[in-house]
This record gives C-alpha cells, structure tokens and sequence, in this order.
C-alpha cells in the first residue's frame, strides 16, 4: 500500500502559507523542543557538582557517565530521523509524531522516575529511547514537504526551524529554573508537555499522505538512485558540520579569547537566536519575492562560511555581536531554503526517507564535528572556526558547480520565486 501527498492548491498557497497542517507540525515542533532542551541544564550539576549515587555507579567516573548520557541522546536521534521519516511514507506522517510523542511521554516520565530512583542505567535507556523519538523532526519536515506551497514551501521550512530555535532557547532557561525543586522535575514536566502536543496533533494536524491503490509516479524512484543526490547530500553534510562547529565551540572560543561568562555566552546565543527567528518569521517572503530557493541556499553557505571564519577577527568581545547577527541572518535563509530546495529538486523520491536522511546527514555531522573538532581544537580553536569556513565555501563552490554540470537536480527547485 503507497501513500501520496495531500495537495494544497497553488491558489491557496499563493493566498495563505500557513495551513492548518502547518500550524499544527509548528505547535508540536515547538511543544517538542522545549521538553527536549529543558533536561540540558540538569546532567552537568547533576554529575558534576553533587554527591548523588547516580554519579557515582559503576567504575567509570561521573565525567566520563555524564559524557556517556549526553553522547546517547543524539544517537537515538540519529536512529529515530533515519527511520521514522521512512516509516511515515508508509503510515502516514500523523500517526507516526503521534505514536512518537505518546512514547516520548513514558520516556521522559521514566527519566524523572531513573532520576529519583538513582538508577543511571534506567537514565541511559530512557534518554536514548527519548532520542530516538525525537527523530520525529524528520517527519515533521516531511508535512511541510508534502504541502504544494510553490515558493512558501521555504517560509514554512523557516517557521519550523524558528519553532525548534525558540525551542531550544527557552527550553534550558526552564530546565533550569525547575531544576531548583530537584532535578527529575524537568522530565515529568517535559512529559506533560508532550502529552499536550500529543493532543494538539490528535485534535488538528490532518494527514497529508493518503492510501491509494496504485503506484504513485511521484515518489517511486529510490532516493539512491535520484541522479545527484548523493552530492547534495555530501553538500548538506558538510555544510551542517560547519554549523555544528559554530554551535559546539564558539563559548569555547569566547572563554579563550575573550575570558567571557556564562551570562555573556547566553547574550550572545540569544542575539543569535532571535535574529534568525526574526528574519525566519518576518523576513523570508520579501527576500523571496526576488531570489528562489537555490540561489539562497547557495549565497546561505557562502555567508555562513565568512561569518564562522570572522569570528576570530575581533579583538573585543562587544564587537563580535554583529557577527553573531551576520550569522543568525546567514542561518535563518539556510534552514528556509535548504529543505525547500532539496524537497522540490527531488520532488519525485519519498519525502520521509529524504527528510530523514537530511536529518541524519545533521546528526552524522554532529558526531565528526564533536570527534574531529576537538582534535583541532584542542590546538587552536581560532583555527577550527577558520576551517569551518572554509568548509562551508567550498561546499557553496561545490554546489553551484554541481548545478552548473547537472551534478545536482535543480529542476523545478530554481524556477519559483513569490508573487
């Protein structure tokens, strides 16, 4: 049994980007994130800084357990991506965030219960499940996919990143705050939360893959096989490993350089944040009212490649924050155009498998930015960011070659730009 998308008309979409469907992945998205990141600012105190008994299980020390726990999580998310997004093809996008978030309720509830309980082996098994849950933003991507938005198919890929973002901001700022009351309060509220998505995506998200009988002409080629796929996915891997590097070392490169604080570290992440938010919300259909998706994803590794290498370049800290600003506007056309370039270059492969591949190119790049940025860092981490941005140049270069020699799709990608 094959599923197709649901279309939006042209007419509605031209009228009216945000649908109901998206709406409703955005709610969830933003739900989902919040009850991720909240648990962040709870395993370093937790490990680090008291005498609990899960810090000190086993023989291995309350470094290298609390290493271990951080490390399980993106790795569940990394297998989640891969194969929810496969799954949804298959039974559809609603049912598999729904079933991801009924499970992700008993995992984090069971965190708080490992938590209360000391016991780190149940803290490891419920982190990893919850990071495989998680791997629901793959399918996500594939609703907005789905929608036959035409050229606002880039301004909602940009609602959904800003959804996570503002996730991921605010998220820890609560994580923290409830910490105070003890440390498995973060968790349970974490499950409350996603027992709230999850009855936001029974109440509203309408499916947008349905059952037909016959083989669908548009996703039945597999993705291995879409002429250049494969390098724009190597493209995709690089140019996140940039970012992945700006997002695992730039407080390190702060603290080196500059001797900042914690507060100025989370000044700095906020005036990136919002401005990617901001541009993401308010400013991306302007901007496509005269550039399409592929020019902006190519001119978005070009920036984000120069604004990662200046960051060395200040030498007082107040002056690096419009840097954080070029990035977070280099960011936000990123998360806009690269999934809406991708989904319509290879509109003819399943959508749930290629989000979740693009989802796991993130997470691999996450892995290799951690292992072998720390490599170099621990050398020089002004020279890591200045790597970086060369990576992320040369894969800009590399794609608009590839583009020029058909090494990568780009019919139908190139051709739209909004009315």
């Amino acid at each position: 049994m094959r599923y197709l998308r649901r279309k939006v008309s042209k007419e509605r979409s031209a009228e009216k980007t945000m649908t109901p469907a998206l709406w409703s992945v955005i709610v969830v998205t933003l739900l989902g994130y919040v009850g991720t990141a909240m648990p962040y600012p709870v395993f370093a105190p937790l490990f680090l800084g008291t005498d609990s008994a899960i810090a000190r299980s086993g023989v291995l020390s309350p470094t290298m357990l609390f290493a271990l726990l951080v490390a399980v999580y993106p790795l569940g998310t990394l297998i989640g991506s891969f194969y929810l997004g496969q799954l949804s093809d298959r039974v559809g996008r609603r049912k598999v965030i729904l079933s991801t978030l009924i499970v992700g309720v008993f995992t984090n509830a069971l965190a708080g219960y490992a938590i209360l309980a000391e016991n780190y082996g149940l803290l490891f098994l419920a982190r990893f499940l919850t990071g495989v849950c998680e791997g629901n933003i793959s399918v996500a991507r594939a609703v907005v996919a789905d929608l036959d938005l035409g050229a606002g198919k880039a301004v909602a890929f940009g609602y959904l990143s800003s959804a996570g973002y503002a996730g991921y901001l605010t998220g820890p700022l609560l994580g923290g705050f409830l910490s105070h009351l003890h440390f498995a309060t973060p968790f349970f509220l974490a499950a409350g939360l996603c027992v709230l998505a999850a009855v936001a995506c029974r109440a509203s998200m309408p499916e947008t893959r349905f059952r037909v009988e016959e083989t669908p002409r548009r996703g039945s080629v597999s993705i291995w096989r879409a002429p250049g796929l494969v390098v724009a996915l190597a493209i995709q891997f690089f140019i996140t490993f940039t970012i992945n590097i700006y997002h695992e070392f730039f407080p390190a490169l702060m603290v080196e350089k500059w001797n900042a604080t914690p507060e100025q570290i989370g000044y700095a992440t906020i005036v990136a944040t919002a401005t990617m938010i901001t541009l993401s919300v308010v400013g991306m259909r302007p901007i496509l009212r005269r550039w399409n998706t592929g020019q902006l994803y190519f001119c978005s590794m070009l920036m984000l490649g120069f604004s990662i290498a200046l960051f060395v370049v200040p030498d007082r800290l107040l002056a690096l924050y419009p840097v954080f600003v070029v990035f977070g506007v280099s960011l936000a056309i990123f998360n806009s155009s690269s999934n809406a370039w991708l989904s319509d270059a290879y509109a003819y492969v399943e959508q749930g498998r290629l989000m979740g591949v693009i989802a796991s190119m993130f997470f691999l790049s996450n892995i290799a930015a951690a292992m072998l940025g720390g490599v170099i860092a621990d050398r020089s981490i002004a020279l890591l960011m200045v790597l970086g941005g060369i990576i992320a140049v040369t894969a800009g270069l590399t794609f608009r070659v590839a583009r020029s020699y058909r090494g990568v799709s780009g019919s139908g990608a190139d051709q739209t730009v909004i009315e």
